[in-house]
């Protein structure tokens, strides 16, 4: 799907730009396409995931370790986790 940016009367070129940049991040077009660019195996793309996964279970564990860690972070992390 295009992505189409409208520029108000009192928008500046820059200010389309930005707009733009920040609708196409929105929806990863720009990481989409790096991740496209070469063919990666599925066998490869398995232990990509499993070995992210692994960081962030190790990550979680010492941060649960840290005293003044806020809550936010964890939880962060924990989201990432269960999305995969």
């Amino acid at each position: 799907m295009p992505i189409v940016v409208k520029a108000t009367g009192s928008d500046s070129t820059h200010d389309v730009i930005k707009k733009f940049k920040k609708a196409a991040a929105e929806r990863d077009i720009v990481q989409r396409t790096k991740n496209r660019r070469y063919f990666v195996k599925p066998s490869q793309e398995r232990a990509q995931k499993k070995t992210e996964m692994r960081r962030l279970k190790k990550r979680a564990r010492a941060l649960k370790k840290q005293k003044n860690i806020s809550q936010a972070a964890l939880v962060r992390i924990h989201e990432r986790l269960s999305t995969q």
